[in-house]
């Protein structure tokens, strides 16, 4: 008998605010779930092991790999909600298989593209509220015509973009959120503390024409360190598709390498920082 494998043509990604009806994630290269339990051994005086404990955090971790195909992003808009969602899938486009999720919310979000490459926008989930086979659901979904955004149409301004050569940049941002507990509810987090500021992190690599790095001790008291930054994502006809921007970001380290029979390359790196989440949405605005 032979073995029938799940391609890729088997699974869709679906989520979407809890208690929303839920859209196919469109773009999607690469769907991770996980879950674990805390077991914790227990010991009794007179019979050493008797069995085993729950002791922790019931949690399940999602990531996805997306390329950016589309001019809109559910994503960006659930950056402070609860999310639901689920990989579907069965051999043959059964889609008769679900790795559910439930109470998720996003941890992390990255957007990257290299000379050459597809830009990508990539995100991760903690699920809180149950992670795994929870219940069928629906594979429908709406067609899309693709808009593909690619190296040779990206728009970057920087201070140093017009004469150099980028060849790649990384946008990524952490939201780190500190679940509270009570009695009663141990495995479902009854709120969450958000921990600020939350950090932007952007970077990007170039070949060398005219830029200068600065001097380490001007950065003590000069604002020449802060720059605003923006990223425009667009198909091969011109048209943006996605756009990015991070004003009053501040640059946190510089690198510039040399060789015989090489390019000249340089990396700079910023950082912008955000007190609430809903801060964000200027950078994707």
């Amino acid at each position: 008998m032979a073995y029938g494998r799940n391609y890729y043509s088997d699974q869709q990604v679906f989520l979407a605010q809890q208690g929303s009806s839920v859209n196919e994630i469109k773009g999607v290269q690469s769907f991770d779930g996980s879950w674990s339990i805390p077991r914790n051994d227990m010991l009794a005086a007179g019979y050493e092991y008797v069995g085993q404990s729950i002791e922790g955090e019931l949690l399940g971790e999602i990531s996805v790999n997306r390329s950016i195909i589309q001019s809109s992003d559910p994503i960006t808009g659930l950056l402070d909600s609860s999310i639901s969602g689920y990989l579907i899938y069965g051999k043959n486009e059964s889609f008769n298989k679900v790795f559910n999720f439930k109470t998720a919310y996003i941890t992390s979000y990255e957007s990257s593209c290299s000379v050459g490459e597809v830009a990508s926008a990539n995100f991760s989930m903690v699920a809180y509220g149950g992670a795994g086979k929870i219940n069928n659901e629906s594979n429908s979904y709406t067609d899309i015509t693709p808009e593909v955004a690619n190296a040779n149409s990206i728009s970057i301004t920087t201070p140093f973009g017009s004469t150099n050569a980028i060849q790649s940049y990384t946008l990524n941002l952490s939201i780190d959120r500190t679940p509270v507990y009570k009695m009663g509810d141990m495995f479902v987090p009854s709120s969450f503390n958000l921990n600020t500021p939350i950090k932007v992190n952007t970077s990007f690599d170039f070949l060398v024409n005219d830029y200068e790095t600065k001097n380490l001790f001007d950065s003590i008291c000069s604002n020449s360190f802060v720059d605003n930054l923006s990223i425009e994502l667009n198909t091969c006809s011109g048209t943006n598709i996605r756009s990015f921007t991070l004003d009053n970001s501040a640059v946190q380290d510089s690198s510039i390498s040399a060789g015989i029979g090489s390019n000249m390359t340089a990396t700079v790196s910023y950082e912008t920082s955000y007190s609430e989440i809903s801060d964000l949405g200027a950078i994707f605005s």
